[in-house]
């Protein structure tokens, strides 16, 4: 076999390797005040979580959505508990935080403090991570 030929063989065999074990990740983009949406973002986890256990996913809470996320908010408060359960990253943005002139220290221990939405949600996206729009 010809070096050039072995080079070539070797190069595809590794890089179907690592296309293989590429983890999968996914940020969800959660803006809306509409429970509905912010109930079909955790429902549309679990299925994800199901189908890929090992799915790296964050949300990201910004705008009214973080409301969802505020200690005093009971209507999510086990599905916040049993995402971070299972590993999700919940970030809530800073700049929504002052806008709406709410302390972080009122936010659900579950979640992660991000200084702003659109930086996190371009940052992931730069990292290779697949984008969602929270809907329902």
């Amino acid at each position: 076999m010809k070096k050039g030929t072995f080079a070539l063989l070797f190069c595809l065999v590794t890089f179907a390797v690592s296309a293989q074990e590429k983890k999968l990740s996914v940020v969800w983009d959660l803006s809306s005040a509409d429970t509905v949406v912010q109930a079909a973002v955790f429902r549309q986890i679990n299925n994800a979580k199901t189908q890929v256990p090992d799915l790296q996913v964050e949300v990201v809470f910004h705008g009214q959505a973080i409301l969802a996320v505020i200690n005093d908010s009971t209507q999510f408060a086990a599905r916040v508990k049993v995402a971070k359960e299972k590993g999700v990253t919940l970030a809530v943005c800073n700049n929504s935080l002052k806008r709406l002139k709410i302390d972080p220290s009122k936010l659900m221990p579950e979640t992660t403090v991000v200084p702003s939405a659109v930086v996190e949600l371009i940052k992931k996206q730069a990292d290779g991570w697949s984008y969602l729009k929270a809907s329902h």
